[in-house]
């Protein structure tokens, strides 16, 4: 199993609020290592990419090849309209890919358009990695 991890990462860099793009991913991908998940968790690169000038076609190529490879998209809702590459990456995935997607976080986000991709929500990372647990335990074997 692959999973894309998907929310704001700028918009939080710049509010210095990086803690919170940072927490959830590193619960989550502390579940994947125990359960042999391969994950895609952009805040890991995010500091050293700001570092850069890579065009826009490269970057979004990038999530492109990680979004293609993925069997589950995460996506932490709270942040996500300060987030046009969030944004991006959920339509991609509905659209094109039709993986599964779960949002979670306590803001409902207000865009039909958006949130018609969802296939669920959650509250927390807890119960995203819960409902992992219970839905997908035959691929963690």
């Amino acid at each position: 199993m692959f999973i894309y991890e998907c929310g704001s990462l700028t918009h939080l860099y710049k509010n210095n609020q990086f803690y919170i793009a940072t927490g959830w991913r590193n619960k989550l991908d502390r579940f994947a290592e125990d359960n042999n998940i391969k994950t895609f968790n952009p805040a890991i690169t995010y500091l050293n990419e700001r570092n850069h000038d890579y065009s826009p076609k490269f970057c979004v190529d990038q999530n492109r090849f990680y979004l293609d490879k993925a069997d589950i998209l995460i996506a932490q809702l709270d942040y996500i309209e300060y987030s046009p590459g969030s944004i991006w990456e959920l339509c991609y995935a509905s659209e094109k890919k039709k993986i599964p997607i779960i949002g979670f976080g306590e803001k409902e986000f207000w865009s039909p358009h958006v949130m018609y991709g969802i296939n669920q929500t959650c509250k927390d990372i807890e119960e995203v990695i819960d409902l992992l647990s219970n839905m997908f335990c035959q691929s963690l074997k």
